[in-house]
């Protein structure tokens, strides 16, 4: 198909003399210079990507020999590569390593990049660790574009030994108070003589070590108590439960947990409930004692329904006070609990609940001033009471010593001669 202006420009030819009038030369001069204009803007189009294709086609190779090797500390692994053969040549370029490898516990993938030829990270040693390289390049050599390789695959597989019947179950730890560390778990189908052993490792220690502390059932072992041994937080800490070497072998299980999210504070302490002028309840106290700082807490206040149950009616974090209408709640037995927030751990357990405190002052109804004022009217009536009895006592002596005279005049009127002292 033939463009307009395009048209125009084979009819002014093909027509020759017969466009020679006024009115057909200039149509066929305009339809030229529009034609013209379109065809530079197209040539412009086409030298322009140029550069930036070339670029792009250019080849990048992946890095070389690259080798995957466990280190032995239960979980870290350690990446060389050697960089492609045409770069140790060129010094116009800048040149990274881009590598990508799925987080420990969660499902996405991590991606870093990096100018050295050698990377240590993280992995569950009961899965297939996979990790994914490429090269990148920017600089004069791509003409300041940023381009990249292929990705290389390694893989790496620990040979796991033992039926996989012999693994422990629901292991699980807390670190209580964020200072005493406790894993435990129930073994699977074992021998009569085989048992567990656990082994652990974080960086700082030059190896890893064995647990020394065991918990036992049926002279099974079933956890391990670390006692007083401080863990760093937010770092890998890696355990290894495995059998123990020369006996039958059991299917080892790897963990790796960071001490700040598996953690569970004590129960938050001096505990006081009052009831202000406003009729409203206060729950105030002060965060448990601990690694844990008082801005890493969060809270939750439960308070007993009609019947009997407890009901969360908040969830607070970092304040250590909770008001209340004592109309709002239909009990006044109030508890609290504690656990760390999310900007200091990703997970954690509750504490245990606080003792319950409930109400039990005097009626909300009647104020402080109806107290004073009922307080002073009985004053006033007893006051009143001792006044009268006093009274009366007197009125009593002064009337038996008339009725005394009276008796005694009598007996004078009588008895003339009887002495009459009144």
């Amino acid at each position: 198909m033939i463009p307009e202006e395009g048209f125009g420009i084979f009819l002014c030819v093909v027509k020759g003399k017969e466009m020679w009038d006024l009115n057909g030369t200039s149509l066929c001069n305009n339809m030229k210079s529009v034609s013209l204009q379109w065809i530079s803007r197209f040539m412009l189009y086409l030298t322009l990507p140029i550069p930036y294709t070339s670029t792009l086609q250019m080849a990048v190779h992946p890095p070389n020999n690259v080798h995957i090797k466990d280190l032995g500390n239960l979980g870290i692994l350690e990446m060389t590569w050697q960089p492609p053969a045409f770069i140790n040549s060129t010094s116009e370029c800048s040149v990274r390593y881009e590598i990508t490898h799925q987080v420990v516990n969660e499902q996405r993938w991590k991606s870093v990049r990096i100018k050295q030829l050698t990377y240590r990270g993280a992995f569950n040693l009961e899965k297939n660790a996979t990790i994914k390289i490429r090269t990148y390049l920017k600089g004069q050599c791509t003409e300041g574009n940023e381009v990249w390789s292929e990705w290389v695959e390694a893989n790496y597989q620990v040979s796991l030994q033992g039926a996989p019947e012999t693994k422990v179950k629901d292991f699980r730890c807390i670190n209580h108070k964020y200072e005493n560390l406790k894993c435990e778990w129930k073994a699977g189908v074992l021998g009569s003589i085989d048992n567990y052993e656990l082994l652990y490792w974080q960086d700082g220690m030059s190896q890893k070590k064995k647990c020394k502390k065991y918990m036992t059932r049926n002279e099974m072992n079933t956890g391990c108590d670390f006692g007083r041994e401080v863990f760093e937080m937010f770092s890998d800490l890696f355990i290894c439960v495995t059998g123990i070497p020369g006996m039958d072998p059991i299917r080892p299980s790897y963990f790796i947990l960071q001490a700040q999210n598996i953690g569970k504070p004590g129960i938050p302490e001096n505990l006081n409930l009052t009831m202000d002028i406003s009729d409203e309840l206060v729950l105030s106290w002060k965060e448990p004692k601990g690694k844990l700082p008082a801005h890493c807490f969060q809270y939750e206040i439960q308070s007993k329904n009609q019947m009997d149950m407890w009901q969360t009616v908040a969830n607070q974090k970092e304040s250590s006070q909770y008001s209340v209408k004592r109309s709002e709640i239909s009990n006044s037995c109030l508890r609290v609990r504690g656990k760390a927030n999310i900007y200091c751990a990703d997970d954690g357990y509750w504490s245990d609940w606080s003792p319950e405190l409930c109400w039990t002052g005097p009626p909300s109804e009647l104020d402080l001033k109806w107290l004073y004022s009922i307080a002073a009217v009985i004053s006033v009536f007893t006051g009143l009471c001792v006044v009268a009895c006093v009274y009366t006592v007197r009125k009593k002596r002064q009337w038996s010593k008339k009725l005394q005279c009276k008796a005694k005049e009598l007996v004078y009127e009588i008895d003339s001669g009887h002495n009459l002292k009144c």
